[in-house]
């Protein structure tokens, strides 16, 4: 018996080709056109139609090493008639269990893959990285590897001529060797580190540390060219860690900010990449973990195979003059998150509407419009995956990139990506503890949700010019909606009011950003699945929905909760990367003092003991030391009230 075969199914069959294929094949099954199967000693798989087309499918192959003679390049539809056939024939209750995926010898990974193939997944071995493991368990179909550069489904388990990775080659790649060695070592586990601690380094920390401190010594304030150079060989030491490289990349934007002016710059956003920079470096230099938390041999693109993308949501986020818009799509073969990004400019002094236009006049690709991309799916050929999940085009012709229209419908997607529950919400953001510490993905917070059916609570704060929801899952957990009116964005709200209030037929999913707020779930919705995508940010005009909400306020936070101390202490240590800290007032060691005896009081007595001592630091490597040791406390102290919220536990002090 063909085990290999059994797991595949119309599902793992679009992966392999693509759905109207797969649809094609079933309706000419069903409508008598299936061939005569028979298994030789070998077992080869033969599959002979009446027509003179024959399918020869060796075990231990792939089906794309199959052979016809239809003479059709590429999987054909002969090739999954004698599958989908093969697979009828078997009783569901004669099919033996399909092999164990760790279970697979040395010697058996050897028959699959190549010589050169092998060497290849060696060497990434060697060089480490972090696999996230899923099964079924986990809303997963099969057996599911995902690595920073690609993803892999092992449709049959041990069977590998079965596995499918979305990279270029398909199937038999570097990916499912590093996939299969992951799952041995896992034991259970949702995520394994591969390679040895002994080829794990960690990088030189002076040129960051150096550029830490001319960050607190001058603050932002003196413009981006005075820290350039700084940040220019902390570029240069991150060069082979991606994390860093990305990071490192990220504190520049954050300073250049500031300097154009923008609407986007927060000075607190410093404290967060500066202590993401701490935690970093921290970790790499553990044993073992270098590779994992700072991006060490992470590949620089990963050129994609055929993709079948749909859009979940987009958002358009303004700076002066200028416009970015994000837009998040799931593969439907393999349930991975994408990022595509598109700056453009709308015309000088134009209004709404004038903007608008321009905005569906973008394009993102020869043929590839923005605007029918936001509510459509889109077919891509010689894309190429960044390791924080962002996608690049092929530019070359239009024909490499097409948009179809979709049907509104995520039911298809899982975990990780669309949740049906609260609790299974909460799960998720307690698998990654320390979020600093996680790669770093594009669309790391952006999730799908299904509620139960049933009205929707909705109202809106004029205050705030806020619109607030409420929607519960099966079990009666609140998720709470939350979107704030933005001037380029003039009908957002009203469009996602008319969609809330089932205008545009009944809300199924809500696509958006998840935070914590107060120990509770929140979504920025990007989209609504309704009758049809509902995205606000492409709204072109008002509906009037608005108007007729009930007026609402978001719940009062809690002063004496222990995140607002943390929030306030952020916001405090972000004043002096402003300015720098020989440029802050008088005033600012003294609220460090009266903060240092709040965090006393709340417990947080480490916070306080590293926060009194840095006024009267002098400039060099210890003061960025004892900074990076500081904001690298408080971020552990932030993650853990995140999960002591999700858990509804009492944060503790480290």
């Amino acid at each position: 018996m063909r085990t290999d075969l059994l797991p595949l199914g119309p599902e793992a069959l679009i992966q392999f080709t693509n759905a109207g294929l797969v649809k094609r094949a079933l309706r000419e099954l069903a409508g008598g056109y299936r061939p005569a199967l028979a298994l030789d000693d070998a077992a080869t798989l033969s599959a002979r139609f009446d027509d003179g087309i024959e399918v020869q499918w060796p075990q231990g192959l792939s089906i794309a090493q199959s052979r016809c003679n239809c003479g059709a390049n590429g999987v054909c539809r002969h090739r999954l008639i004698a599958v989908l056939a093969y697979r009828e024939q078997v009783p569901a209750d004669a099919a033996p269990a399909t092999p164990a995926l760790d279970a697979v010898s040395d010697a058996e990974l050897a028959a699959t893959l190549s010589p050169a193939v092998l060497q290849e997944a060696e060497r990434a071995r060697a060089a480490g990285l972090r696999v996230e493991l899923r099964g079924r368990a986990d809303g997963e179909p099969c057996d599911t590897a995902r690595l920073p550069s690609a993803t892999v489904r092992y449709w049959a388990g041990g069977a590998l001529a079965a596995a499918r990775c979305d990279c270029l080659r398909g199937s038999a790649c570097a990916h499912v060797a590093l996939g299969l060695w992951a799952f041995r070592a896992a034991q259970g586990a949702r995520s394994v580190q591969l390679g040895a601690p002994a080829t794990a380094r960690a990088l030189d920390r002076l040129p960051f540390l150096a550029a830490v401190d001319t960050l607190l010594r001058l603050g932002v304030t003196h413009g981006s060219g005075a820290l350039g150079q700084a940040l220019s060989q902390a570029r240069a030491a991150s060069r082979e860690a991606a994390w860093l490289a990305l990071l490192v990349a990220e504190l520049e934007s954050w300073a250049e900010a500031y300097a154009r002016r923008s609407a986007r710059y927060d000075a607190a956003d410093g404290v967060d990449l500066l202590a993401e920079l701490a935690l970093r470096l921290a970790a790499g230099g553990q044993p073992g973990q270098a590779a994992a938390v700072l991006g060490l041999g992470q590949s620089g693109e990963t050129l994609l195979d055929r993709l079948r993308l749909m859009t979940l949501g987009a958002r358009t986020r303004r700076d002066g003059a200028q416009r970015q818009t994000e837009l998040v799509l799931a593969d439907l073969d393999t349930g991975t998150r994408l990022v595509l990004r598109h700056d453009w400019t709308p015309p000088e002094g134009s209004d709404a509407a004038a903007e608008a236009q321009q905005r569906a006049r973008e394009r993102l690709a020869p043929g590839l419009g923005l605007e029918a991309l936001a509510q459509g799916q889109l077919l891509a050929q010689a894309a190429a995956r960044r390791p924080d999940g962002s996608l690049r085009l092929a530019r070359a012709r239009s024909s490499q990139n097409s948009v179809l229209p979709q049907a509104a419908d995520w039911q298809l997607l899982g975990p990780p990506v669309r949740f049906d529950a609260v609790a299974a919400l909460r799960r998720e953001a307690s698998a990654s503890p320390i979020a600093a510490l996680q790669p770093r993905h594009a669309a790391r917070h952006f999730v799908v949700f299904t509620p139960a059916p049933g009205a929707v609570d909705i109202a809106y704060d004029p205050q705030t010019q806020t619109l607030l929801a409420r929607v519960e899952d099966a079990n009666g957990d609140a998720l709470g909606l939350q979107r704030t009116h933005q001037g380029h964005l003039p009908w957002a709200l009203d469009s996602l009011a008319a969609g809330l209030a089932g205008r545009q037929g009944p809300m199924r999913h809500v696509a958006g950003l998840l935070s914590l707020q107060d120990g509770q779930p929140w979504l920025e919705p990007w989209a609504l699945a309704c009758d049809q995508v509902l995205v606000p940010d492409f709204a072109s005009q008002p509906t009037g929905a608005l108007a007729h909400l009930p007026l609402g306020r978001p719940p009062p936070a809690d002063p004496s909760a222990p995140a607002e101390a943390l929030e306030r202490l952020r916001q405090h240590l972000g004043q002096a990367l402003h300015t720098g800290l020989a440029q802050v007032p008088a005033r600012w060691a003294h609220e460090g003092e009266a903060l240092a005896g709040q965090l006393e009081q709340r417990g947080f007595s480490a916070l306080a003991a590293r926060l009194r001592p840095l006024p009267g630091l002098t400039a060099g490597v210890a003061r960025a030391e004892a900074w990076l040791q500081l904001l690298a406390l408080l971020q552990l102290h932030r993650d853990a009230a995140t999960q002591a919220a999700f858990s509804d536990e009492a944060p503790l002090d480290a």
